[in-house]
């Protein structure tokens, strides 16, 4: 059955374009929701109609390639140009010179996300997003499915109005969700892929690792990354490249790409039935499952993230709260303070940066509020996950997001897919006790076997905690301690005092599946 949904040139009107008066505009509508083809179709009619241009800002190199041909093949370049929002920092930045948006009534920054997802590395983000927001008599408009930080810094950072439309952004063609952790899981994904002849996307977030899996099973692979990332690029083959940008699919079995793919790309194929990311940021994953166009109520997709565990959020937390200390110094502080503070110390973030006050050519310190907030919202984020969520957070946001959550029962449902190996192993161990009297030699074999800790490294020995942990991995086991009464003769008499306790390992059937 096709899918039915709502679109963009649904929602917004000839009628609503022509109320607009120099605005911004926020669009936020899931992948495949009609945003380009609104600007290409509606918008462009509009425009035509009206004899004004259009600036259409895009992010990512293959985006752009995609998009040129489409609307030299519509023979629209009279009324859109297509540029990256790259070229705009580059030539402000290197060349100190500004972009002349003087001809157009429209801006449009497609997969506007990227300001905010590209700020957590890269230095030059604000000095697009600024030049745009500094056009006052040009209507500006911005899209993306995954827009509401970059939404909450124009409104609260810099006190922006903006007008909004909305489109219900659903997760339902997600047929199952599952979390790995370990690089191993790839390789059984990819040979699993091939014995069964399934085609899937692998979304890799380091292209060293990228081309390495690529390398090992390349007669079943497309392998694509940036011109950026050096010597993995002499590995892509543009023609193929392009061939997938212009007939919307791949011919091999997997394509192994890197984020250079997260956005505006199409991938139309009822075959690709996986999709395997290996992506930390949550609005790129987001971007990269949107890669795959879904075309009916039956095209659905098996999921496969790779999950970042409470400790690595730890981690991840303290690098961003030591990633913003020279940048909070200075927020309360003077630059002749923050210079005696940190002398001769720089900060490697980027976030604070030397800059020149044109009126007497002296320099002073600025802070890139764009890559301040970056950080702020991930560690707000982080401390969701880790405070509210608490056991695998990063797992049970995602499953929030992705619909994998019971309201009623409190229950998740999703696969960690590593710890199913664990648990295939420690079921298989259990069933060796099953029904057999466990005295204390072998209550430690168990207990060693398990591995259950506390938050100080302790071993946990009471069978009610084994038991509790069994329960939240869905082990079908319990430990029933027994008391033997039988009187034990000490120095030939009888022992009153004298009581031992031994376990019966039981096996549960028909447990219902909980990964809360």
């Amino acid at each position: 059955m096709k899918l039915k949904k709502e679109r963009v040139s649904d929602k917004i009107t000839i009628a609503d374009i022509e109320s607009w008066d120099n605005d911004i505009i926020t669009i936020k509508a899931p992948t495949g929701a009609g945003k380009s083809y609104f600007v290409k179709n509606t918008l462009y009619k509009f425009a035509k109609a009206n004899n004004k241009k259009i600036l259409f800002l895009i992010h990512r190199t293959n985006c752009v390639n995609q998009f040129q041909m489409e609307i030299e093949l519509a023979g629209k370049t009279d009324v859109i140009d297509i540029k990256t929002y790259q070229g705009l920092e580059v030539l402000r930045h290197k060349y100190k010179k500004n972009f002349d948006f003087s001809e157009y009534q429209y801006i449009v920054c497609d997969e506007f996300h990227y300001f905010m997802g590209d700020a957590s590395f890269s230095k030059t983000t604000d000095i697009s997003l600024n030049m745009i927001l500094s056009q006052k008599r040009i209507t500006r408009i911005f899209m993306s499915a995954t827009g509401d930080d970059m939404k909450a810094y124009i409104s609260n950072v810099k006190k922006i109005p903006t007008l909004d439309y909305e489109l219900e952004i659903k997760y339902d063609f997600i047929k199952s969700l599952t979390f790995y952790n370990k690089d191993e899981s790839l390789d059984k994904f990819i040979e699993e892929a091939i014995e069964k002849n399934h085609k899937g996307i692998f979304f890799i977030q380091s292209a060293k690792k990228a081309y390495e899996l690529y390398f090992k099973y390349k007669e079943h692979c497309l392998f694509n990354c940036s011109k950026s990332n050096g010597n993995y690029y002499k590995h892509v083959d543009p023609n193929k490249i392009n061939d997938m940008l212009k007939n919307e699919k791949f011919e091999e079995l997997i394509l192994i790409t890197t984020t250079c793919l997260d956005a505006g790309v199409n991938i139309i194929d009822d075959n690709v039935k996986h999709i395997v990311v290996d992506v930390e940021d949550i609005g790129s994953l987001i971007q990269c499952i949107g890669r795959k166009r879904i075309q009916s109520e039956d095209d659905k997709l098996y999921l496969y993230i790779r999950t970042v565990t409470n400790k690595q959020l730890g981690g991840k937390m303290t690098q961003l709260k030591n990633k913003i200390k020279m940048a909070d110094y200075l927020r309360t502080h003077t630059v002749k303070e923050y210079i005696q503070e940190f002398s001769r110390t720089l900060d490697f973030s980027n976030i604070v940066y030397d800059d020149t006050v044109s009126e007497n050519d002296k320099g002073t310190k600025k802070i890139n509020e764009l890559m301040y907030f970056k950080c702020k919202f991930d560690l707000a984020e982080i401390s969701i996950m880790i405070d509210t969520y608490k056991k695998f957070g990063y797992c049970k946001l995602l499953a929030k997001e992705f619909g994998f959550y019971d309201k009623e029962t409190g229950r998740y449902d999703y696969r960690l897919i590593d710890e199913d190996y664990k648990n295939n192993e420690l079921e298989r161990f259990l069933e060796k006790f099953k029904g057999k009297t466990i005295w204390k030699k072998e209550q430690e074999e168990i207990i060693n076997n398990v591995g259950l800790k506390d938050k100080r490294g302790r071993l946990q020995r009471s069978h009610t905690q084994l038991n509790t942990y069994f329960d939240s991995n869905n082990l079908q086991f319990k430990i029933n301690p027994k008391q033997d009464k039988r009187k034990i003769l000490k120095n030939g008499k009888k022992n009153r005092n004298f009581d031992k306790t031994y376990w019966i390992i039981s096996k549960i059937t028909n447990k219902i599946p909980s990964n809360a």
